[in-house]
């Protein structure tokens, strides 16, 4: 049977319409609609091709599964299994599945190349992980699949597949105990920029489904003798139950998140005290950036703010989903994000406005005052304000609390200068002052 033939009499032919519609539905309904970069944020084909398949596993996985059952309960049906062996029973069915391998293959690839086209980003090997799992698992639910399809009826086994395997792949990003999600072939989270899933993290779905599929491939051995098939039933079982708990085991003190890899991008530092450090390509001029935060501490220095310059800054777009916490050598700031939205002379001033408390909201009126005046003094004052409307919405008088902000930092502002900067710094201290605790 030609290759052709073979595909005109597959299941794979006449399902490929309607799944590879179910496709381009979910892309241009979800991907097309929600995925947006950050302002600035250069190029990362691996944050699109995670995206682009958020809503493909489950559908791709439920495909493969179902029609492997369609085909293997039409070759029961055709009494291929009663015909002399001219070819061996492996050979029949990987012959049988290729139709519905190359359809859940495109399933998986067709969205990921689609949406690189679409954001003009180049493929590059980080992108291509995650397409390489959901085409891996896809064979695991193929032999799965198959096998189901040898011993239930194709007109019950495919349809029972099709939705017990979707909704479990769907549903396990949103169930606890986490482990269900780190193991269900769909990889849990959308990476983010400069993050890559470990290898430690990709295992489990492959162990998972893969055991699953070979205890089902051994089910399906052709095996006379009853002493024989006993033993490799036994022996399928517990390779089976045995990838099962080893699986849970690996993901089982995991949180919602599987472990990433961060930092995966080209970095570049200019500049001296501080250092900036940025992704190579953040931004139409990386100089602009570095030369933006050195005019926003002379700002705050001209104006008799105490500024501690650290070592370096270092931008947190590189730690996508959780920046470490700064030191006094080293701030992690998201300055190209901050950049491309005009609120990174904000983001500094948060860093170097000082309080000798923990607690700055032990006088709201002042510590927000002390904040504006220093905000004004680079320019940031109605990026400040407009961040503090929705702050103050906790207090019952926020609206109230905001115009005396207003109204002091503008009476402040006609002094001299060094008024201004000692009225600061005795601010500072009264926003401590009803009960701050001391650092």
């Amino acid at each position: 049977m030609t290759l052709l033939t073979r595909l005109r009499a597959s299941s794979a032919l006449w399902a490929a319409p309607v799944a590879l519609g179910l496709v381009l539905l979910y892309f241009f309904g979800a991907f097309a609609e929600n995925f947006r970069y950050v302002a600035g944020q250069p190029d990362y084909a691996p944050m699109v091709a995670s995206y682009a398949l958020t809503n493909i596993y489950a559908l791709l996985y439920a495909t493969a599964s179902c029609l492997a059952a369609w085909e293997s309960g039409r070759l029961k049906r055709d009494g291929v299994w009663q015909l002399a062996p001219a070819r061996s029973r492996m050979r029949i069915a990987a012959q049988a599945l290729l139709p519905v391998l190359g359809l859940a293959w495109a399933m998986a690839l067709l969205p990921v190349a689609m949406a690189l086209i679409r954001e003009g980003v180049a493929p590059t090997p980080g992108s291509a992980i995650l397409p390489l799992l959901a085409m891996t698992v896809a064979c695991a639910h193929l032999a799965i699949g198959f096998a189901v399809g040898l011993v239930v009826p194709r007109l019950f086994a495919t349809p029972v597949l099709a939705l017990v395997v979707f909704y479990a792949v769907a549903v396990s990003w949103s169930q606890e105990p986490f482990w269900h999600r780190h193991v269900s072939g769909q990889f849990p989270v959308d990476l983010g920029y400069a993050e890559l899933p470990t290898p430690e993290a990709l295992v489990p779905h492959v162990l998972f489904a893969g055991t699953i599929a070979l205890g089902a491939i051994l089910l399906c051995l052709p095996l006379r003798r009853p002493l024989l098939r006993a033993a490799v039933a036994l022996a399928a079982v517990g390779i089976a139950l045995a990838g099962t708990l080893t699986a849970r085991g690996i993901v089982e003190d995991w949180g919602p998140v599987p472990p990433l890899s961060t930092g995966n991008v080209a970095v570049e530092c200019m500049g001296r005290t501080p250092r900036i450090c940025l992704p190579a390509g953040a931004a139409a001029d990386e100089s602009a950036i570095a030369a933006h935060v050195t005019d926003v501490f002379e700002g705050l220095r001209h104006a008799g703010v105490p500024v501690r310059a650290p070592e370096t800054i270092t931008d947190s777009m590189l730690r996508w989903r959780e920046a470490p916490a700064s030191t006094e050598s080293e701030w992690w700031v998201p300055l190209t994000e901050s950049f491309g939205d005009d609120r990174l002379a904000l983001a500094l001033v948060s860093r170097v406005v000082d309080f000798p408390c923990r607690d700055a909201d032990a006088d709201p009126v002042a510590g927000r005052s002390a904040m504006l005046w220093a905000a004004g003094a680079v320019g940031a004052d109605q990026a400040y304000l407009e961040w503090q409307r929705g702050e103050v919405q906790q207090f019952g008088d926020g609206q109230e609390l905001l115009e005396q902000v207003v109204s002091r930092v503008a009476e402040v502002r006609t002094l001299p200068a060094a008024e201004q900067a000692d009225w600061y710094a005795a601010e500072t201290e009264r926003a401590c002052r009803s009960g701050g605790d001391a650092p």
